[in-house]
């Protein structure tokens, strides 16, 4: 614990054993003496005082000259000084001795209780000095703590923000590569169903056609023969039926008739083979969307359909199309048993990763809304740049604006119109 420090200067040591006693005060501070001013000045650079009490009137170095010294050294130069004299009361010593630098300047007779409170006040203002320097020196040591710490967390914040940016660049890398590869199966499916269709579907159709021919002239003449070759044309009907199914699952030819056939073909296929009631909800205006777009939708569309036949145990599913604020939107919702907690992290479970993949290559959303037992709507949108061609039909390209639909056709109860049968009817009949 710091104890301060008060020096008492005097040549005299009757006056300097007075002193001391009278400054006595236990704890508080410590009193340390000295016979002559060059003893003082020794004292002063090995300690450091709250106060110093010097004599005037000393043989060798007076009073005075010792507080000019002892002023002069830096670690002593603020140290206050208190003359006291028996002799020097004078008003010309009393302003020397103000001027070399005194706070007080005492003659005697000195009231004890005067002393001792001055005396006090120098040490209780050492105390606090002392305090003030630790506060200082805490302070100064918690601000280099601090700029410290700044420095590092600022280096961690900027690897942070690199390791975000790297990871940010490696996921759209593989998005990229993703939409890649998406945009590759497609144009390689693409590919074989048309090599399917051109180079085995024609030798087909001509294998057919001789047939048929054989079995026409066969019918009167070659009883048995001709058995055979209706058997033969069975066979060849049915792999030619599997032929336009693999065509379709590499890549439905509907496609080719624009979003809207697709998609009718589509529910309506999927309401044929599981007898889930369908009912689709589309404007009239056929949605000219550009190759990628209807790629996309229409598998976002596909797997729908296949997760509600697979999971939701439905029995009814509501497909929704229609153009909004910008956007195309499609939702498909059904009244299933909706999705339970987990499911969506089930292990080599990717449908709506895939689905949210293909739509966020677009530019898209996606929002699945769920409730156990009442059912599960998905809805998909992707931006569009829309505007109305000559014949009426809205032609989708890339993010722009259209106004919603308000016209809706439902499946089965549905006609379709006779500008549309015309191109469609021969296709469709073709595929289902």
């Amino acid at each position: 614990m710091y104890t301060p420090k008060v020096l008492l200067v005097n040549d005299d040591s009757t006056s300097l054993f007075a002193l001391a006693s009278l400054l006595d005060d236990g704890d508080c501070y410590q009193v340390i003496t000295a016979r002559s001013g060059e003893e003082a000045l020794h004292q002063v650079l090995q300690h450091d005082f709250a106060v110093i009490l010097l004599d005037v009137g000393m043989l060798g170095l007076d009073g005075f000259e010792t507080a000019e010294a002892i002023h002069s050294y830096p670690s002593s130069a603020s140290v206050p000084i208190i003359f006291v004299t028996a002799h020097y009361a004078d008003e010309m010593n009393r302003l020397k001795g103000y001027q070399k630098g005194a706070v007080d300047y005492l003659s005697t007779p000195i009231i004890p209780q005067i002393l001792q409170t001055k005396v006090a006040v120098f040490v209780e203002l050492a105390r606090k000095k002392l305090q003030l320097q630790r506060q200082k020196q805490e302070v100064e040591n918690l601000n280099l703590e601090l700029q410290q710490q700044r420095k590092q967390d600022l280096e961690h914040i900027n690897e942070r923000k690199q390791a975000e940016e790297a990871l940010r660049q490696s996921q759209e890398e593989l998005r990229q590569l993703a939409s890649y590869q998406e945009r590759v199966k497609e144009d390689e499916r693409k590919r074989i169903a048309r090599e399917i269709h051109d180079e085995l579907g024609q030798n087909l159709l001509a294998l057919r056609i001789d047939i048929a021919m054989l079995h026409a002239r066969t019918g009167t003449t070659h009883p048995k023969l001709n058995k055979k070759v209706h058997g033969v044309l069975d066979h060849i009907d049915s792999t030619m039926k599997a032929m336009r199914s693999i065509i379709n699952n590499l890549r439905p030819t509907v496609l080719d008739l624009g979003l809207n056939a697709a998609i009718e073909w589509q529910v309506k296929e999927f309401q044929r083979r599981t007898s889930i009631l369908c009912e689709l909800q589309m404007g009239e205006k056929e949605l000219a969307v550009d190759d990628n777009q209807a790629i996309a939708l229409f598998r976002v569309l596909q797997e729908s359909l296949h997760n509600v036949f697979r999971h939701a145990r439905a029995t009814k599913v509501r497909i929704d199309v229609n153009l909004r604020d910008e956007r195309l939107f499609m939702t498909v919702a059904d009244n299933g048993v909706g999705i339970f907690p987990g499911c969506r992290r089930k292990a080599n479970s990717f449908g709506l990763v895939g689905i949210k993949e293909r739509i966020s290559m677009l530019g898209g959303d996606l929002i699945l809304d769920t409730t156990q037992g009442v059912g599960t709507a998905l809805t998909v949108s992707i931006p569009l740049d829309t505007s109305e061609t000559a014949d009426g039909n809205v032609r989708c390209l890339t993010r722009t604006s259209t106004s919603e639909v308000k016209e809706h056709r439902v499946l089965p109860k549905r006609t379709i119109s006779k500008r549309r049968k015309e191109s469609l009817s021969g296709k469709l009949k073709e595929l289902t």
